[in-house]
């Protein structure tokens, strides 16, 4: 199986690493571990180095919390559209699942609403997609 996980360092997405194990099905089993800077057009070449350098590391996170017997990769795009990003990249290594948080790390997003990106890509994924939202810890 085939597995992209997008992942931005949200605690959503972590959750859905959390869950990966469920998913795996066996030997031939791939994560690709998936990051996307969003660029501007105004953006200067060195404001799009230092949100790589964010990328990979968030990316080398990402890969620590995955289970150490399933092989990875980690990809570090750069796109305009985060969404149409993911979406080709998905489409590009026919991936059968795409695993993501319901909203990225923003914090002026509402706890309880589906992110842009989420709400965008899950409409158009050519794959089944899971989209994890971290329950909010009960006192």
């Amino acid at each position: 199986m085939v597995i992209v996980v997008a992942y931005d360092g949200s605690e959503d997405v972590k959750e859905g690493l959390r869950q990966l194990p469920k998913f795996l099905e066996g030997k031939d089993d791939k994560v690709h571990l998936l990051y996307v800077v969003a660029k501007r057009e105004d953006m200067e070449k060195e404001e799009v180095s230092i949100l790589k350098e964010k990328g990979k590391k968030l990316l080398e996170e990402g890969k620590s919390l995955l289970p150490q017997n399933v092989p990875s990769e980690a990809i570090l795009l750069e796109d305009y559209s985060v969404a149409e990003a993911i979406l080709n990249y998905v489409n590009k290594v026919s991936a059968d699942l795409l695993i993501m948080g319901a909203r990225g790390t923003r914090p002026d997003v509402i706890r309880y609403t589906l992110g842009s990106t989420a709400s965008k890509v899950s409409a158009f994924a050519p794959c089944s997609v899971y989209i994890v939202r971290k329950r909010p810890k009960t006192e």
